[in-house]
């Protein structure tokens, strides 16, 4: 154990379950959660994550998504429950969000039921969100849910469980939600427990909570990534190497750095590696004009059209479908100056030309509405009101294909260098040539496709 703590906890290598915190997960939570669940898979990083708990009063356990962290912190919970350490213990369970503390609360109540340890225990509460019993000794333990934003200013309970506050399942978080969360952290909920505070989560940013706390002598800071070699898992028995690389494949190197390594994703320079990028960049490929003779495809070509405001070109993207079901870039098109009319017209003769089945094309701030209205819009032309979540989505999907090789592109160096101006929060530099316009006009042309056909491009090789 790291000896900068000055908090060390005693007592931890003793042998009964009362005393010991491993010994009481295994022997009694783990089972508690196989009757529940149906199958509880075991590991060696739980161990240590219990003797971490228990040796430190404060830490920060940072990991891989889906390792259980959630799991031995309710496990945390459970075995302070069953020790019952004074008259009247109170916790909190903090989530990003409330409801998120509330929901996993509920799984430990249906635990708790499901331990013989806790006969004699009496339930006080009928809220299924509320962890509330009395010993039968007479001693009263309660936690409650809470979210980042939303606990109660003053109360100082005896620990604080933090879980995934830096995530929001409904949104990516920014880089100043990010940091609003770091400030209430440091400076409120730091302060409050009596005891014992520990931090659970998946890192977001290079500078995020997790990087302030482990700079923190009072903390002992650990990481603990699915690998780090790719020959040896952290948790073999559910993810070994060879799952941990269908994983990779399936939802694209940069989720996969962040979810699984601990690599924080906004912390990499773009959303596009260069390399990576690069090698899908095809010099035989040709940009097709309305002047060449009719192209002939194997199906339908999509398209996806990024509506700039006066200061940004339009950008059109049009992909046909090759032989082994890879997205080939046909055509690319800068609208620099044009007006809106003149726009359309081109989108009409381009729907007619590469026979596309469906042009995907940004209606945030609803440019083409008069037309539609009008009746003037050629039925292809399907228009999406861009938001955060549709955006990352976009471009998760962007990234897989990009990961699989599954999408090939034509050789245009200002689209290449207005696809790697694009970081890793979807925003780009405002530049002479765009605001990386086409790589937004190809994210729709992937949901053009993903839509048209019913299937998604990673997963046709």
């Amino acid at each position: 154990m790291n000896s900068k703590n000055t908090e060390k906890k005693q007592g931890v290598f003793y042998t009964s379950t009362l005393a010991n915190f491993s010994k009481f997960f295994f022997e009694k939570f783990a089972p508690a959660i196989e009757k529940v669940e149906g199958e509880f898979l075991p590991s060696r990083h739980l161990i240590e994550w219990a003797l971490l708990l228990q040796a430190y009063a404060k830490t920060s356990l940072k990991s891989a998504r889906f390792h259980l962290k959630t799991t031995i912190a309710l496990g945390y919970l459970a075995w302070k429950l069953y020790r019952m350490e004074k008259n009247y213990n109170e916790w909190l369970f903090m989530g990003y969000k409330e409801d998120l503390g509330a929901y996993h609360l509920k799984r430990l109540r249906r635990y708790i039921a499901a331990m013989d340890c806790f006969n004699g225990y009496v339930n006080l509460t009928n809220a299924e969100s509320i962890i509330h019993y009395l010993s039968p000794e007479g001693k009263e333990f309660i936690c409650e849910p809470t979210g980042i934003f939303s606990f109660k200013r003053g109360r100082h309970p005896d620990g604080i469980i933090a879980d995934d506050i830096l995530r929001d399942p409904q949104v990516k978080l920014d880089i100043a939600q990010l940091e609003k969360i770091t400030k209430v952290f440091m400076e409120e909920v730091e302060s409050m427990p009596k005891e014992e505070l520990h931090l659970f989560g998946t890192a977001q940013d290079e500078n995020d909570l997790f990087s302030r706390v482990a700079a923190m002598p009072s903390y002992e800071a650990r990481e603990y990534p699915a690998t780090l070699d790719w020959k040896t898992a952290l948790w073999t028995e559910k993810y070994p190497i060879a799952e941990l690389e269908r994983r990779r494949l399936d939802i694209g190197d940069k989720a996969f750095n962040k979810e699984f390594l601990c690599r924080p994703v906004r912390g990499e320079e773009g959303f596009l590696d260069p390399k990576q990028f690069s090698v899908l960049i095809k010099p035989r490929l040709h940009n097709y004009i309305f002047t060449d003779p009719k192209i002939t495809l194997n199906e339908y070509s999509y398209g996806g059209f990024d509506i700039g405001k006066k200061t940004h070109p339009s950008h059109l993207s049009i992909f046909g479908v090759d032989r082994h079901k890879r997205l080939i870039q046909i055509h690319s098109k800068w609208f620099d100056g044009w007006n809106y009319v003149d726009q359309l017209e081109y989108l009409k003769q381009a729907i007619e030309f590469f026979n596309m089945a469906r042009l995907k094309y940004d209606n945030t701030r609803a440019e083409f509405e008069g037309f539609y209205e009008a009746g003037d819009l050629p039925g292809e032309m399907d228009g999406v009101a861009f938001t955060a979540k549709n955006k990352y989505a976009m471009g998760a999907d962007f990234d897989k294909a990009v990961t699989k090789k599954s999408i090939l592109f034509l050789p245009d160096p200002r689209q290449k260098r207005q696809m790697l101006n694009v970081d890793n929060d979807l925003r780009a530099v405002a530049t002479a040539e765009g605001h990386g316009d086409c790589f937004f006009s190809t994210c729709l042309a992937l949901q053009a496709y993903k839509e048209g056909q019913g299937k998604l491009v990673w997963d046709l090789n």
